[in-house]
């Protein structure tokens, strides 16, 4: 073999060579760019799910608040909010509002369990009402330290008389 013969075949063998490579190249950019636009409809689909999850959250939350206590009305508004920001639909706005509206239903229920226990000469339960009514109180912004005495002195009359019912009886 002579060494134009050399230099010919080497040169035929880096372009076969070059040539398989943009063969073996093409298809893998090519797939790529499939792959961007594949993935933009699983993005829409993930996002949709995103809010249909909001939206039964929403439901459920307010479903919460119509029937349940604060409790689970408070993980209700937690999901919620955790399902709204995922979904990008989150409005702060109605979140403070829902967050008002279950500690003002709490506020008013702890006061009616407060008085009920009174009748039912159940202090240690009557005592724990009044401290969710002053914690929400507190954390809504409407605790008031006078009526607090106030019910502090309805629960030590309710006390007192219970004791001397107690000591009648014997």
């Amino acid at each position: 073999m002579s060494c134009s013969q050399l230099a010919k075949s080497c040169k035929y063998l880096n372009l076969t060579a070059s040539l398989l490579l943009v063969l073996l190249i093409a298809p893998l950019a090519i797939s790529k760019d499939k792959t961007k636009t594949d993935q933009n409809p699983s993005v829409n689909v993930r996002q949709e799910m995103l809010k249909r999850e909001a939206a039964n959250a929403l439901r459920r939350l307010k479903r919460a608040m119509e029937k349940d206590a604060f409790y689970s009305g408070h993980v209700a508004l937690n999901i919620w909010r955790s399902t709204a920001l995922d979904a990008g639909t989150f409005d702060q706005s109605q979140y403070d509002e829902f967050k008002t509206r279950l500690y003002e239903k709490s506020i008013n229920d702890s006061l009616r369990c407060f008085e009920e226990f009174l009748l039912e000469e159940d202090i240690h339960n009557a005592n724990f009402c009044l401290q969710t009514w002053r914690m929400h109180s507190k954390e809504l912004g409407t605790y008031d330290q006078a009526e607090y005495e106030v019910f502090k002195e309805k629960l030590a009359d309710a006390k007192a008389a219970k004791a001397a019912r107690r000591a009648k009886e014997k």
